[in-house]
């Protein structure tokens, strides 16, 4: 349906500027890549969940290295993606978990609140846990920049 409504998003498809410029982006639509975040859940990461942030954060770091020789590996084809099996805990896993920890103790930003935004509670932002939408639309396609 796109495809007639959009005919602009279906030329971006072949041009060559944009290929070069997005070139993981199209090997992921094409399926000759994986989505970062489903490289993410196959990568262990070893942790409870009772660690200080702090550690939490180092393990973050050591597997971010790790990550980065796995993505590359997959888009070598030196590994294959269906070898690799979801693991849990992750490292996608963690990132979720420092996420929660960042906001029961917010500080997303240079305010710094510290407010536990899991609680209900508000700082200087205004903003919660959940993101809101000031509108909605059915995507017809990417945008003729992509």
């Amino acid at each position: 349906m796109w495809r007639i409504i959009r005919p602009d998003a279906v030329r971006v498809l072949g041009d060559e500027k944009c290929r070069r410029s997005l070139k993981r982006y199209f090997a992921i639509l094409e399926e000759r890549s994986q989505a970062k975040f489903r490289i993410a859940r196959r990568l262990k990461a070893d942790f409870t969940g009772e660690e200080p942030l702090e550690e939490l954060w180092s393990l973050h770091e050591r597997l971010t290295r790790e990550y980065y020789e796995l993505e590359a590996k997959l888009d070598h084809a030196k590994e294959s993606f269906e070898t690799l099996k979801p693991v849990k805990p992750s490292y996608l896993d963690l990132k979720v978990e420092i996420a929660r920890r960042i906001l029961r103790e917010c500080h997303f930003c240079e305010r710094r609140c510290r407010v536990n935004r899991l609680e209900g509670e508000r700082g200087f932002c205004r903003c919660g846990v959940e993101a809101e939408v000031s509108s909605f639309f059915s995507h017809m396609g990417e945008e003729p920049e992509l």
